[in-house]
């Protein structure tokens, strides 16, 4: 059976980069609130007992994405594809207004974009209509030595393997060493996902050709552990991968 859920490029994206808000509110949505010291009130996942969390087993694992509908989606396709073609056939208007907006900056509605008012609205506003669909099914596998737990994640196309810390300072993995940069705590922005905690992972920065994020956690209000994998390579579009197990 065909999947109803849809993978969708933000509108922030779609906009060749006219803006950050859709993205920024996206990662509020996922990963919600983020500090440096908070722990869970059902359970200790500060960073020095994080490892502690991610038992020996092999889970199932559900593939997660963000999405629209197929006829949110289908409507969603209608009208890029209308803005794609005005675009090209007003290309140099195009390319000297992106070049005029400010960092953040939203690209203003006009006509040359070939969409009415009403469509650029929803185009600017996709991210309200995300929803998290489950799109397949694998098998994660967490073995532990020394304290660390080493999660085997075969279906991943971005990280296959990771091992946490002892103190949660650090993830190795094959694409290398990443840091420890913020806690996740728990908040009602978590919209797309609901509420869970856990730690935020990061290796490159901006002036890097390749970044990879990593937020991982348990849902507060089951055992079930979330994983959700950034990928950022210059020149190229952002990548990214859910799993829930």
């Amino acid at each position: 059976m065909k999947s109803k859920w849809i993978p969708v490029i933000l509108a922030a994206l779609v906009l060749a980069g006219c803006g950050s808000d859709s993205t920024e509110q996206v990662n509020k949505e996922v990963d919600g609130e983020v500090q440096e010291s908070s722990a869970s009130a059902k359970m200790d996942i500060s960073k020095s007992n994080f490892s502690k969390i991610f038992a020996e087993g092999t889970y199932p694992a559900d593939i997660m994405t963000l999405g629209l509908t197929a006829e949110l989606s289908g409507k969603m396709e209608k009208i890029t594809g209308k803005m794609q073609m005005a675009i090209a056939e007003n290309e140099v208007w195009y390319s000297e207004t992106l070049a005029s907006l400010e960092e953040g900056e939203a690209f203003p509605y006009d006509e040359k974009l070939g969409l009415t008012e009403e469509e650029y609205e929803f185009l600017l506003q996709a991210d309200q209509h995300l929803q998290f669909g489950k799109i397949g099914e694998s098998e994660i596998t967490i073995t532990r030595v020394d304290e660390q737990p080493t999660i085997l994640n075969p279906s991943s196309a971005i990280v296959k393997e990771l091992t946490i810390s002892e103190d949660g300072n650090t993830i190795q993995s094959d694409v290398g060493e990443l840091a420890n940069v913020e806690e996740i705590v728990a908040s009602d922005q978590q919209t797309i996902t609901g509420r869970w905690n856990g730690h935020f992972y990061r290796i490159g920065d901006e002036n890097s050709q390749q970044v990879v994020q990593i937020s991982i956690g348990k849902f507060e209000d089951s055992d079930e552990k979330i994983m959700y994998i950034e990928l950022f390579e210059q020149g190229q579009e952002q990548q990214f991968e859910f799993f829930v197990f």
